[in-house]
């Protein structure tokens, strides 16, 4: 039996964006997954892809710093010239927000002990029966 290395959940993502013309005209980018880290938990770079659809290919990385955060990097040009590494709030190119925003839509929320017990506790108890284990969830 031969063992396959395991393949990436999404090999290919198409987000339509603002086309790269003046009229900005909604245009299909397609984005592609070139690298994913076995440790994502662990400081580097988490993942790549290459984006496709506009007036050249771009590069996007996602890493992670020693302190947990995460940092975004795109090579298009908006993403070049209006960086500012001493900004608080960094500014992200259309190709790094709608990945950001993906990402919030299919990524449930965490779910933190106290509102695991806070859903608990909403549910009726039914006498002289033990309460069934569920599997945290996050509070509706």
């Amino acid at each position: 039996m031969t063992n396959y290395p395991k393949k990436p959940a999404f090999a290919l993502i198409t987000l339509v964006l603002p086309g790269p013309d003046r009229k900005r005209q909604p245009v299909p980018y397609h984005y592609r997954v070139t690298f994913r880290s076995p440790t994502p938990t662990e400081p580097g770079c988490v993942a790549t892809w290459e984006i496709y659809g506009g007036r050249e290919e771009y590069q996007l990385s996602l890493e992670r710093t020693h302190g947990s955060e995460l940092l975004w990097h795109c090579t298009c040009p908006d993403a070049v010239y209006r960086a500012d590494d001493n900004n608080p709030n960094p500014h992200y190119c259309k190709h790094v927000r709608a990945l950001r925003e993906l990402f919030d839509l299919v990524t449930p929320p965490p779910v933190t002990a106290a509102g695991a017990q806070a859903v608990q506790a909403d549910e009726p108890s039914q006498p002289g029966r033990p309460p069934s284990p569920e599997p945290l969830r996050a509070a509706a």
